[in-house]
């Protein structure tokens, strides 16, 4: 009833029974389609428009609906136009659905990463972003922040001005926060974090005037250091956040060893968890990687794992990251591990925290893919009635005929798709200058011809008049003497 979804699309044609369309500002026909299976397998979403170059990206999704970017760049003006769509899984009252998500007026341009998405009942959902901005209260100067509320019942923004209900510390922490994922922390309030520092809550949306909180993690899950020393995808690599009815979740990998992640030594995962209500985070389970039991069977999938001396599979020789929490109400972590940091080839690892065994694995291709931005968790399979045991296999995608989309026909498809963006670039790009340097040359020719069209009869004329001229005699400028 959930996924992990790849974050970054495929540009493909490929159609199923998740197919939804929608069409761009400029009238472009959209297509979007969902590729499932099953946990700790990854799922991936597919994306037609004619024209579209760049792959799109998930931004984030909650319960039935899933709200994406596209971005079309147009190299010859210069310029980038982002639309977002929210796809919505309609269940039984028919296909799903895929709407534009107007831009609000009076913002000059809303980055992907400030959305966030608040289903409210039903096909309703309210789509949410906090724009600060610093104010001059008194003799000192304060954050300002301004709620934008969209509503897919009247489709339309609304804007508020919030209350700020934070402490020194906690104002402190909110400074120099980056937005890596949103969550909804109630039926009328969504978090924005920032994974290496804590939770900006949005609370009461829906009131005239919203309340901004700051949840920070806990002591030992906070990176407290200079900015641009961290970045979101360093701490990404680390921690995780997750919420399910009102009970966040807090996971962080973490060992004795700061290069534990580089050389697989071995690690531990911690996990809180915390209401909004409630004024501290509780622990909640803690597993040690040379304590997580493996069944041998997987020795045939990663054979590197088996020490010959204990005759069992020991987890630490792996390189682990991106820790993902379920989005449903179990102790289950799902850890990447690769065997090597060089390799293209990554396996999501399902650990039980409480019963410290490995419930599954599967093997995933990174590729090109950035690991801190790869997959998120998705509950919206759940509200597809549409689905049918066809759609879901071993593989990802499926093509239309009912087969597998090899990982080789994916490439192929890559490699051709690039070389005629490779040609459209160069059309937009050089196709001007040499039309340009062509009216030049023209220019010369045409002016070269005019030139020697005038100099032949100018330099005839000269001529004739030298011959006529040479024929007359003139009388001897120095008379003889006489003998």
């Amino acid at each position: 009833d959930w996924v992990l979804l790849r974050k970054t699309a495929r540009i493909s044609a490929f159609r199923n029974a998740t197919t939804a369309e929608g069409r761009t500002a400029e009238g472009r026909a959209v297509e979007a389609s969902f590729w499932l299976v099953d946990p700790p397998g990854v799922s991936y979403f597919s994306v037609h428009c004619p024209g579209l170059q760049e792959e799109p990206q998930v931004v984030c999704a909650e319960a039935a609906f899933v709200l994406f970017r596209v971005r079309f760049s147009f190299p010859s003006e210069r310029r980038i136009s982002t639309h977002h769509f929210v796809y919505t899984a309609r269940g039984a009252a028919g296909p799903p659905s895929l709407q534009l998500l107007p831009e609000p007026p009076g913002v000059e341009a809303v980055k992907s990463h400030q959305l966030g998405l608040l289903p409210r009942g039903g096909e309703r959902y309210a789509v949410a972003f906090l724009d600060r901005s610093w104010t001059a209260r008194g003799d000192a100067w304060q954050w300002q922040f301004d709620a934008y509320v969209f509503s897919s019942e009247t489709c339309s923004w609304s804007k508020k001005e919030a209350s700020l209900g934070l402490s020194e510390s906690d104002a402190a922490l909110l400074r120099p926060y980056a937005t890596s994922k949103q969550i909804v922390v109630g039926a009328s309030a969504l978090g924005w974090v920032d994974i290496s520092r804590g939770i900006t809550v949005l609370c009461d949306l829906f009131d005239e005037r919203p309340v901004v909180k700051y949840i920070p993690f806990p002591a030992t899950g906070v990176c407290i250091a200079p900015y641009y020393r961290l970045t979101r995808h360093s701490a990404q690599c680390f921690h995780d956040v997750a919420c399910y009815d009102g009970l966040i979740k807090f996971v962080e990998i973490g060992s004795n060893e700061p290069d534990c992640m580089i050389k697989g030594k071995g690690w531990r995962a911690t996990t809180w968890i915390r209401n909004i209500s409630w004024r501290s985070w509780r622990k909640h389970t803690r597993v040690d990687v040379a304590n997580i039991s493996v069944d041998p069977r997987y020795s045939a999938l990663l054979p590197e794992l088996w020490n010959h001396e204990t005759h069992k599979l020991e987890l630490k020789k792996l390189v682990f990251l991106l820790p993902t929490l379920s989005v449903r109400n179990d102790d289950l972590l799902y850890i990447m591990a690769k065997v090597g940091g060089e390799h293209d080839k990554a396996w999501v690892i399902a650990v039980g925290m409480k019963s410290a065994v490995v419930e599954g694995l599967a093997p995933v291709s990174t590729g090109r893919y950035c690991p801190s931005t790869m997959f998120s968790p998705c509950a919206f399979p759940s509200y597809l009635n549409n689905m049918t045991q066809g759609n879901k296999s071993e593989e990802p995608l499926v093509g239309c005929d009912g087969g597998i989309l090899e990982e080789e026909e994916i490439q192929a498809e890559h490699r051709i798709r690039g070389k005629s963006h490779f040609l459209f670039i160069l059309i937009c790009v050089y196709v001007p200058y040499l039309l340009r340097y062509l009216c030049y040359a023209l220019f010369f020719w045409y002016r070269l011809f005019e030139m020697i069209c005038y100099l032949v009869p100018t330099t005839t004329y000269y001529v004739k008049n030298i011959q006529r001229t040479s024929t007359l005699r003139f009388p001897p400028l120095i008379k003889k003497m006489p003998p």
